[in-house]
């Protein structure tokens, strides 16, 4: 349903918030390394848009903060081999996302398995996101917890723009989620001008998010990744329990989650995402801290995997938002435009252009992952989470994000 109710006014604003459109907060960890493998595809049922725009394995974005490299912070400059003009110029390095710097696995010990994607004919959601195919990664126990109004399968390029900053990653299709009505990410602005929708949420109402889900970190000083000792006890990445605090519990929280054993010579998994909010700009930096967790349960690590390509966590306050369609008094003055979000549900708010987020695991281990997105502090104005392209790789280590 619709939920006119309204909100005070943010702290630099006088406008009421009756209504939203969809956003959604990832949360990425660092890891060393970057997966190498090919596409998947996904399976359960939603609704499917048959946007005929163009689909394309990469998208582009009109709008880049640096290289999207991964690089070994080990490595010294003694270790490069400069040509004749630029021995004697100072060394440069490369930009570094790795920032829990473990040591990345031999990539020629990697037997990872290739996938084939199956979401042509499908409006499965695990088909839309890589899962499921009869050649790639298989799943168990999944379950897609929450409204079935937040979920919407997308077929072809996102928006109106060129060059498309939101085409599939893998196969035809991508899945929305949402923490209110999913297709209305599709739909341009003006019809309706906001999304705002108190749906059914698998918790609601100020609750925590479900098990094993755990807001608090691990410890005040050490990661996971420096002290193996802490997996179990909380947020490996220390990144969730501070964005958390500045509101007051989830609201309109849905959720995908599956289990899977991980293969034979196999190191590491990856997939994409990309989130965005109705929140801004008017809420932008308050308690309305809507946020988007990407949790993995491992022998490695327990907790949220998924960040901005700035190393912190999916969330509105936090997260490094590619593309501010409006200004605000913090980071984006007047004018303030976005060009990419043209065509979307998120014309005039704002969001991150596609992101990839690899984690480390265990040959033959099981693993649980989720993703989920949820409002926080009430069920007004929603956040939306585009995701694509799970797959098997070959380097493991920490978990890590990169532009996509």
């Amino acid at each position: 349903m619709i939920f006119e109710g309204s909100r005070p006014a943010a702290p630099f604003t006088t406008t009421m918030r009756t209504s939203g459109i969809i956003t959604t907060s990832l949360i990425l960890v660092t890891l060393q390394g970057c997966v190498s493998a090919a596409p998947d595809s996904p399976q359960t049922s939603a609704g499917i848009d048959e946007a005929g725009g163009e689909s394309s394995s990469s998208s582009t974005s009109a709008s880049t903060t640096g290289p999207a490299t991964t690089a070994n912070p080990t490595t010294s400059p003694g270790e490069t081999e400069p040509s004749d003009e630029t021995e004697d110029e100072p060394w440069d390095p490369p930009v570094v996302w790795d920032v829990l710097a473990l040591p990345d696995v031999p990539q020629s010990s990697c037997g990872a398995p290739t996938a084939i994607p199956c979401d042509g004919g499908s409006d499965d959601p695990w088909h839309a996101i890589g899962l499921e195919c009869d050649v790639g990664p298989q799943i168990e126990g999944e379950q897609m917890n929450g409204d079935p109004l937040a979920f919407h399968v997308h077929e072809g390029n996102l928006g109106t723009f060129e060059p498309a900053p939101f085409p599939p990653r893998e196969g035809e299709k991508f899945l929305i989620m949402s923490s209110g009505h999913a297709v209305d990410m599709v739909v341009p602005v003006g019809n309706p001008p906001f999304a705002s929708n108190d749906i059914i949420g698998a918790v609601d109402n100020g609750a925590n998010p479900p098990p094993p889900i755990i807001v608090t970190a691990v410890s005040a000083t050490d990661t996971c990744a420096t002290d193996p000792g802490l997996v179990g006890n909380g947020d490996c990445s220390n990144t969730i329990e501070e964005q958390w605090n500045q509101g007051s519990g989830a609201y309109d929280y849905v959720e995908m989650r599956f289990t899977t054993e991980v293969p034979f010579e196999t190191y590491a998994f990856s997939y994409d995402f990309a989130m965005f909010s109705t929140e801004y700009p008017n809420y932008y930096q308050s308690g309305y801290n809507d946020m988007y967790i990407g949790w993995l349960e491992s022998e490695l690590w327990t907790g949220n995997i998924s960040f901005d390509e700035m190393g912190r966590p999916i969330s509105l306050n936090a997260g490094f938002l590619d593309y501010k369609d409006a200004p605000n008094p913090y980071d984006c003055p007047d004018p303030c435009q976005a060009p990419e979000l043209q065509g979307t549900g998120m014309a005039s708010h704002a969001g991150t252009k596609w992101l990839t987020t690899t984690a480390g695991v265990t040959p033959g281990e099981e693993i649980t992952v989720i993703f989920a997105v949820f409002d926080l502090s009430d069920p007004v104005l929603d956040t939306v989470v585009l995701l694509d392209n799970f797959q098997w790789g070959c380097e493991g280590g920490a978990p890590v994000t990169i532009p996509g």
